[in-house]
């Protein structure tokens, strides 16, 4: 990925940086999937899955790009011959090449009824001068995938993350959980101290070298438990100081029980807090009621921004959902904004209900993030912005390589621990027997699951390898493959349609903010 959004940020037809030089090997096929062509705000743009650059075009620009991805054995072949040859005039017996800047011929006569030969002479020049580095670059993660002396294996760093399920059991019954309303399936239960005292030193002696860990108490609701939220905090700070390592902690609550006492604990030892609030006071009670059936908007909002003024309006997110009933979803984002929440992330309820989306809702939550990122930048010419989660793809300082090869590291760099000890790979396939891996008493016993993980990352997903969007969404959510598909290599198709859209809303967000901050 580029270091910085202002290299990797192109005009492809007047650039705002310099050619930079190349060399075309071969004239082998473009990779299906390599640059992804779209529209966005009346924008034409082009994002290059591979080097992670995002290019500006005009109509011309558009034009030659899709007749070279077109037929690129022609284009790639006579680039090929212009990058070895480059200041050489045409010849005579030089084939398809037009007398016009060397352009070739097939381009010419398929574009010229459109555009001005001069118009198209420059952009191919500036295609070309792009391919093999910004456009159609070189995949080395592909290309190296297999040589494990390439690079050094994940499991020799340890774990690093925990995601401890204080509570199999909750005081909510949100109409979409996928924890069947706190309790995973099973009997209604709560973690002991003990029980999470010997996870975290199962993560201390499990992680290796690793100094910085990370730990979210979660649940079902946490909060249902949280003496044993404390004690397993302040061990978890006393054990990792004898050892050398930092813990970054983090909490997911329904706010319903996070009371002043709680919060002033929670904010003085520096934990996150993630706030489940799904937007209006209409589309939050229609989804997230207590077992008896009440509204919580109101009483989870109030006891939200406690937390959040407490903690200084720093260190949480709110985290929403929207549903086949909410998909004018960007009207919740500006609630919650006007509720004076500025970090904000609301994601999509891909499963089995009549709450769950389909592909038919894809047209409305495409316009529903289209009318966000309006608002979103309008914050941002107010001087009061917010941040919202899924527009940040980290192309200002790159993605490292593990995460775009898998997003969230499930199964060998993240587990999660049931109240029982019982340990998963992640906390959305807690339940799932198939996938018990151990406890932490005996350890990690289904070491097949360990490499099942491990290997389930891009290169090895056929659905993934042609995508565009392969190094932005690190090859999808592994749970959701889980039970959509039954295997960790297929993908869900539903949630890969909705991704790959709010992906071209995110690009586009973040190159109107590039472009509005250089005017």
């Amino acid at each position: 990925m580029p270091v910085n959004l202002s290299v990797g940020m192109q005009d492809f037809v007047h650039r705002i940086q310099p050619a930079v030089s190349f060399e075309v090997k071969g004239v082998s096929p473009i990779p299906k999937g390599g640059v992804h062509v779209f529209s966005a705000g009346g924008k034409i743009l082009a994002y290059d899955g591979a080097s992670g650059t995002l290019h500006l075009l005009d109509e011309v620009g558009r034009a030659v790009l899709e007749w070279f991805m077109d037929k690129p054995r022609a284009g790639r072949g006579y680039a090929a011959r212009g990058s070895q040859e480059a200041g050489r005039q045409p010849r005579p017996g030089d084939g398809d090449v037009s007398v016009n800047e060397a352009v070739p011929g097939g381009l010419v006569s398929a574009l010229c009824g459109k555009f001005r030969d001069e118009e198209i002479a420059e952009a191919w020049r500036e295609l070309r001068s792009a391919l093999g580095n910004t456009l159609f670059a070189p995949d080395e993660i592909l290309e190296h995938e297999g040589n494990e002396g390439d690079y050094a294996s994940p499991l020799e760093a340890g774990l690093k993350s925990m995601c401890l399920d204080i509570a199999h059991d909750c005081n909510l019954s949100c109409a979409y959980c996928f924890a069947s309303q706190g309790s995973f399936g099973g009997t209604p239960s709560l973690m002991s101290e003990e029980t999470g005292k010997a996870a975290i030193d199962f993560l201390l002696e499990a992680s290796k070298d690793r100094k910085y860990l990370d730990v979210d108490f979660f649940g079902g609701e946490p909060l249902l438990s949280f003496n044993t939220v404390k004690a397993v905090l302040l061990h978890a700070l006393r054990e990792g100081e004898k050892r050398g390592k930092e813990f970054r902690f983090t909490l997911t609550t329904n706010c319903v029980l996070l009371d002043d006492e709680k919060i002033k604990f929670l904010v003085d030892h520096g934990v996150s807090l993630i706030l489940s609030i799904d937007g209006r006071s209409e589309v939050h009670d229609r989804m997230r009621k207590t077992r008896g059936g009440h509204p919580t908007y109101s009483h989870a909002a109030e006891r939200a921004k406690a937390a959040v003024r407490l903690k200084g309006g720093k260190g949480y997110f709110i985290r929403g959902t929207y549903t086949k009933f909410s998909l004018d979803f960007d009207e919740d984002v500006k609630s919650l904004y006007d509720e004076g929440f500025r970090y904000i992330s609301l994601e999509p309820a891909v499963g089995e209900g009549p709450w769950g989306l389909s592909l038919e809702d894809l047209e409305a939550a495409n316009q529903s993030y289209a009318r966000l990122i309006e608002f979103w930048l309008d914050c941002h010419r107010r001087k009061d912005p917010f941040e919202f989660y899924h527009f940040n793809l980290g192309l200002r300082h790159g993605l490292c390589k593990e995460r775009r090869m898998t997003g969230c590291g499930a199964g060998y760099e993240y587990i999660a621990v049931t109240p029982e000890g019982e340990i998963f790979p992640c906390h959305q396939l807690v339940g799932k027997h198939e996938f018990s891996m151990g406890n932490i008493r005996d350890g990690i016993l289904r070491k097949d699951l360990i490499s099942r993980f491990l290997m389930s990352r891009v290169p090895m997903k056929p659905d993934c390898v042609s995508c565009w969007a392969r190094y932005l969404c690190g090859g999808g959510c592994h749970a959701r493959a889980a039970y959509s598909t039954g295997d960790l290599l297929k993908p869900d198709a539903i949630s890969c349609h909705f991704m790959k859209n709010r992906l071209e809303h995110a690009l586009y967000a973040q190159y109107c903010l590039v472009t509005e901050a250089r005017n």
